[in-house]
């Protein structure tokens, strides 16, 4: 005796799979803007004006003014000292805390510029800087001290710090040696711990009484620079940046091309992976 007879379900009949709905990506923040906007003009100090002026924040106009006050007068050392033309059609790893600026100004010069950042955050205004300028760009979120990059396949690692970053030194320079291909170029914009405040501290103790800095992650010596790139060829470090209104009123007499170079706010530092690395590495496997 045959079993009951099965209904057939028809394809009409089955329920059809939701399509996922995609994610909506929220707006980049305009306090967040604002306060990396303070940070890439390297304010000294605290100001209640913002950073931008009265323009709108996130424009094309907006960043374009924060431009024109990081590196006019006392930045004009940075196109050069960076080399924003001399790395057209060459792969660039860019690593930072600010609104990207300078790897803007990569990119209209013709190097591919993938940019890596721990914060999705800071990603957002990324995008949108590159967007609004009409430069293209890749965003990878990452930490610095682990680069979404494969072995040797990078051409440039640059790294602008406006402020002390608290990452693992070594490990982060370790990072920079691996994905860089061999004969790859790092280049490094780092706080300076022998700026005009901390000579000032040192000088003037005295002042301490009225005012205390505060403590924050530690900075850069050019000793430690020329230990971690002990393994980079060519290495060259550079002291710059400097405004007179960091000066006491008694070193203000100071010319400030060479105030800066001795008494600056910021480290730059640049150097090649060596060319043997490559067969080093062969052999070694």
């Amino acid at each position: 005796m045959s079993g009951p007879s099965v209904h057939p379900v028809y394809a009409w009949e089955v329920p059809p799979t939701p399509r996922p709905v995609p994610a909506v990506e929220p707006d980049p923040d305009p306090g967040e803007a604002e306060r990396l906007a303070a940070r890439e003009i390297w304010r000294v100090a605290p100001s209640s004006k913002p950073a931008g002026a009265e323009l709108a924040p996130l424009t094309s106009e907006w960043f374009q003014h924060l431009e024109s006050k990081r590196y006019r007068r006392h930045g004009r050392w940075v196109p050069n000292l960076l080399e924003f033309n001399r790395h057209a059609r060459e792969n660039m790893l860019a690593v930072g805390d600010g609104l990207g600026l300078d790897w803007v100004r990569f990119a209209e010069g013709g190097a591919d510029v993938t940019v890596v950042d721990p914060s999705a955050e800071r990603l957002r205004l990324l995008r949108t800087h590159f967007a609004v300028r009409g430069v293209k760009g890749q965003f990878l979120q990452a930490p610095f001290d682990h680069l979404p990059s494969a072995d040797e396949r990078v051409d440039v690692v640059c790294a602008v710090f406006n402020e002390p970053p608290v990452v693992p030194w070594a490990a982060a320079l370790a990072e920079v040696a691996r994905a860089l291909r061999p004969g790859g170029k790092a280049g490094a914009v780092l706080p300076s711990n022998y700026n005009a405040a901390k000579w000032q501290d040192l000088l003037m103790p005295w002042l301490s009484l009225f005012y205390r800095r505060p403590k924050g992650p530690p900075r850069f010596t050019i000793r430690e620079l020329r230990e971690g790139f002990a393994s980079f060829n060519d290495v060259k470090i550079y002291k710059r940046h400097l405004r007179r209104s960091e000066l006491p009123y008694v070193w203000r007499w100071m010319f400030l091309p060479v105030a800066e170079r001795l008494i600056g706010r910021f480290l730059v530092v640049k150097g090649f992976k060596p060319l043997i690395a490559a067969g080093a590495v062969r052999k070694a496997a």
